[in-house]
């Protein structure tokens, strides 16, 4: 059902805090993908990969539906890795019947494209957004374009998994979650970090993989265009899953 790639290059950093946790079933049918971006070291990434499925297919025994174990399993995460300084965005994605079921935290994000359009399925959680902005605000936030400060240190996603220090500022572990029927016309799924999506909007994403026969190829592309001829400096993570017919 699908043909999958994925991308994951430290870039010109000095240091890799990017990481992915990607599961396909043995019929190919049902896959469960996360992808993490850290900061303030890789520790919370880490976590997230090695655990955040595990909580998420454990509170689905309980749960009403998916979207409430991707809430569960997001905020369990988070309070595990409250002894820790680091945290990390997150956006992961199940695909199961032709549904996507979905959740992201911070600015990590989650796209279906078309041959002439495409649906972004996750919201970017920055200050850009002026609910995000009115949140963190209202705890008493500092803020600074693009951070959201406290004590001098900032932050620039307004939800992510971890990050302790700044919960008490509005800077939380829910995420937004949906669930998405793919369709007919739908070509693509995309998700990755905003080493990605700063680089390249949607829309140029779509132009630049439109004419691929295959993931790998189009993977390639979107890679060549971020890191060389944009010089992008960011982790670049992506998972891109071509929808076979």
């Amino acid at each position: 059902m699908f043909d999958i790639a994925i991308v994951s290059e430290i870039g010109s950093r000095s240091h890799m805090e990017d990481t992915y946790w990607l599961n396909v079933n043995p019929k190919g049918s049902e896959i469960f993908c996360g992808i993490y971006d850290g900061h303030g070291g890789k520790k919370a990434a880490e976590y997230a990969r090695d655990n955040l499925h595990k909580i998420f297919f454990e509170a689905l025994k309980t749960a009403k539906n998916e979207l409430e174990a991707f809430s569960a399993a997001y905020e369990q995460t988070s309070k595990d890795l409250s002894a820790q300084d680091s945290g990390t965005t997150a956006v992961n994605f199940l695909v199961k019947n032709k549904i996507i079921f979905f959740a992201n935290a911070g600015d990590a994000r989650l796209v279906v494209l078309e041959k002439s359009s495409v649906k972004q399925l996750t919201k970017d959680h920055r200050l850009t957004d002026p609910r995000e902005r009115q949140r963190v605000l209202n705890q008493a936030a500092f803020i600074e374009e693009p951070y959201v400060y406290k004590n001098g240190y900032g932050l620039m996603p307004t939800r992510t998994i971890g990050d302790e220090y700044f919960k008490d500022v509005g800077v939380i572990a829910t995420p937004t979650t949906g669930a998405y029927r793919l369709a007919k016309q739908d070509k693509w799924i995309l998700a990755g970090t905003d080493g990605l999506f700063d680089e390249l909007e949607n829309e140029e994403i779509r132009a630049l993989i439109n004419g691929s026969t295959n993931a790998n190829q189009a993977a390639e592309a979107l890679k060549i265009e971020v890191l060389i001829n944009r010089a992008g400096t960011d982790n670049l993570t992506f998972a891109l899953l071509k929808i076979k017919d």
